[in-house]
C-alpha cells in the first residue's frame, strides 16, 4: 500500500465522523452515501446508490420480540398453552431475523430510506472474467445507549473472548429465556408442581424486564458520530479501490460495496446479496469485508457470532491465507478470534458467498469507544487502522490472483 493514499484516507475518516453521526435510515445517512459516491466518482469510476427498505433501530425490533414473548409468559398461569406458542414464536423469529437477515416480526417495525452505494472495476485489459472480488464495508452507525457502558465492556469483553464462540452474545440470556418460557409452559400443560412453575415463570418475566429496560432505553439513544465503527472501514473500501485503480488484476472484476443499515441487523448487505443473486451464482465470488479498524490493530474475524442463533464460521483456507500475509508482513497477533456481535461477514458466509472479515481491536478484545458519543476522530486509531488497511490491501492482492 502507498504511503501517499494515507492522507486521503485520514480525510474520508474526519469527513465522515464529521457528519455528527451516520444513523442507520436518516437523512444523515443519506448524505453520507451521496459523499462516499462523490468520492468514488473522485477515482473515476461509476457508482450504482442501490436503493433497499432500511431501519432506523435494531433496539425496538429486538423490543418487540420480547414483548410478545412477555405477553405469553405472562399468561403462563392462565393460558400455558399460549405462553409456550408466543415463546417459541418470538424466539423462531429472533433467530431468523439475526441470523438469515429475514424480517419476521420486524416487518411491523416502522422502516425508512436506506441504500447501498456500489462501484465497479472491471479486469485489466477486458477479455473473459474468472472471478469476482468484493470489498465491502458499512456506512451507517449505530444508536448509543446503557447497553453500551464502555465501563461495562472494558471488563466484559476480556471475559467473552475466552468463552466458546456460542456462548459470547450478550443477548443470550434473552433467547435463552425464551426456551424455558417454552419448556415451563410445557410443564404447567403437563400438571407439574406450581412452585417450579412459579419460579421459571417470574425468573423469565426478570430477563424481559430487565433486557426490555435497555433495549427501550437504547432504541431511542442518539447515533454516534462512528470513526471508528465504522467511517475506518468505509474509508479504507474506497481507499483500496483507489489502490487497485492503479493496478487492476487480470480477469478479476472488484465491487467495492459500502453497505447502510449494518447496525440494524446487515440490512444492506443481506439486500446487496439478494438482489445479485443470479450474478453471484455465476461466477466466483470472496468477499473481504473492513469493519471497525480504528479500534486497534488488525485482527481477523474466524467466527460471526449473532445476538442469537448459531455461529458461522469463516472458510479456514480463506483464514489461512490471511494469517500467512500478515505473517510474511511482520503482523503479529492477528488471529483469528471470535468476537460478541456480528459484521457484514455473517450476511454474506449466510448466502454461501465465501469471504474474510478483518476488524481492529485491542489485544483484549476491547473497543474503544464503540457505541459511543466519544467514538470520534479525535479518539480512533489511526496508526493502528492505517496497519489494517496496509493488511487488508495485500490481502486483497493476495485473494484477487486465487478468485
Amino acid at each position: 500500500m502507498d504511503v501517499d493514499l494515507r492522507p486521503s484516507y485520514e480525510r474520508r475518516v474526519r469527513d465522515l465522523a464529521g457528519f455528527g453521526h451516520r444513523g442507520s435510515g436518516t437523512e444523515h445517512e443519506r448524505r453520507a452515501a451521496n459523499y462516499l459516491a462523490d468520492e468514488l466518482r473522485g477515482l473515476g469510476l461509476e457508482p450504482v446508490m442501490e436503493e433497499f427498505s432500511g431501519c432506523r433501530s435494531l433496539g425496538a425490533r429486538l423490543l418487540l420480540h420480547i414483548a410478545l414473548a412477555g405477553v405469553g409468559a405472562a399468561l403462563l398461569w392462565r393460558i400455558p398453552t399460549l405462553t409456550v406458542l408466543l415463546g417459541l414464536t418470538a424466539l423462531g423469529s429472533l433467530v431468523v431475523e439475526l441470523t438469515i437477515q429475514r424480517a419476521v416480526l420486524g416487518l411491523v417495525v416502522p422502516g425508512g430510506w436506506s441504500c447501498n452505494v456500489v462501484a465497479r472495476v472491471p479486469p485489466r485489459g477486458g477479455g473473459v472474467t474468472r472471478g469476482r472480488l468484493v470489498v465491502c464495508g458499512h456506512y451507517d452507525s449505530q444508536r448509543t445507549g446503557l447497553v453500551w457502558n464502555e465501563a461495562v465492556w472494558s471488563r466484559l469483553a476480556p471475559m467473552l473472548l475466552k468463552l466458546p464462540a456460542g456462548l459470547q452474545s450478550p443477548l443470550l440470556p434473552v433467547p435463552l429465556a425464551m426456551l424455558v418460557q417454552a419448556g415451563v409452559g410445557l410443564a404447567a400443560i403437563a400438571g407439574a408442581g406450581r412452585a417450579f412453575v412459579t419460579i421459571g415463570g417470574v425468573a423469565v418475566l426478570v430477563v424481559y424486564g430487565l433486557a426490555g429496560v435497555l433495549l427501550a432505553e437504547w432504541s431511542v439513544g442518539a447515533p454516534v458520530p462512528g470513526a471508528s465503527d465504522n467511517a475506518s472501514g468505509a474509508s479504507a473500501v474506497v481507499t483500496l479501490g483507489e489502490e487497485f485503480l492503479r493496478a487492476p488484476a487480470n480477469g478479476v472484476e472488484l465491487v467495492l460495496l459500502l453497505t447502510g443499515c449494518e447496525e440494524i441487523g446487515l440490512l444492506g448487505a443481506a439486500a446487496w446479496a439478494d438482489r445479485h443473486r443470479p450474478e453471484l451464482r455465476a461466477l466466483p465470488t470472496v468477499f473481504l469485508n473492513l469493519d471497525g479498524l480504528g479500534f486497534g490493530p488488525p485482527r481477523f474475524v474466524s467466527q460471526e457470532v449473532p445476538l442469537a442463533g448459531p455461529p458461522r464460521s469463516y472458510p479456514a483456507r480463506l483464514l489461512d491465507l490471511g494469517t500467512t500475509v500478515a505473517a510474511e508482513e511482520g503482523i503479529m497477533d492477528v488471529g483469528p478470534y471470535p468476537v460478541p456481535g456480528f459484521t457484514d461477514g455473517l450476511a454474506l458466509l449466510v448466502r454461501g458467498i465465501p469471504g474474510i472479515t478483518l476488524i481492529g481491536s485491542r489485544p483484549d478484545g476491547r473497543l474503544p469507544h464503540w457505541h459511543q458519543p466519544s467514538d470520534d476522530a479525535e479518539r480512533m486509531d489511526f496508526d493502528g487502522a492505517w496497519c489494517g488497511v496496509e493488511l487488508a490491501s495485500r490481502v486483497m492482492h493476495r485473494l484477487a490472483s486465487g478468485v
